[in-house]
């Protein structure tokens, strides 16, 4: 619940609601397939697929208009991967704003809508997720690329 400990589910006016923060957790224990011998297990003796997915869980269910995702699937093996990537198509199909930031080529082309490259401080390229490969990206993203080659900067 870290960051989420004084709204509704956690808490009640200024007090943390025990039982209903255990349902929550539960749910997205459940929801987001987090493998754990329990929900009163330390999340830090948790896989680190498997804390990942209780994170993104937890802010998935936040109820946010809009979500920045960090490198949500740095370090984490390829299930867990496809588990987060899947909350988040799914999520962004409900209407979540998802701003995604992230070094992985692959992860930023086959989620992103579009795809905004800044270099230094400038937007460098507007690249179309559909039509742009992961060389064209990469170039960008280095510098090694500073046209735009008909595409919008």
């Amino acid at each position: 619940m870290l960051g989420h400990q004084s709204n509704a589910p956690y808490a009640r006016g200024p007090w943390i609601d025990q039982r209903a923060s255990q349902r929550q957790t539960e749910r997205i224990v459940e929801d987001y397939d987090v493998r754990t011998p329990g929900i009163d297990v330390a999340a830090y003796s948790l896989s680190g697929g498997n804390q990942q997915k209780l994170i993104v869980g937890r802010e998935l269910s936040a109820e946010a208009r809009i979500l920045l995702a960090n490198h949500p699937t740095r370090g984490i093996d390829i299930g867990a991967q496809a588990a987060v990537w899947e909350q988040l198509r799914r999520a962004r199909s409900n209407g979540l704003a998802v701003m995604l930031v992230s070094a992985d080529l692959e992860e930023l082309i086959g989620l992103s809508d579009r795809l905004l490259v800044m270099l230094r401080g400038r937007l460098v390229a507007d690249l179309d997720p559909q039509t742009v490969s992961p060389e064209v990206l990469g170039s960008y993203m280095t510098g090694a690329r500073t046209d735009t080659d008909g595409e919008a900067a």
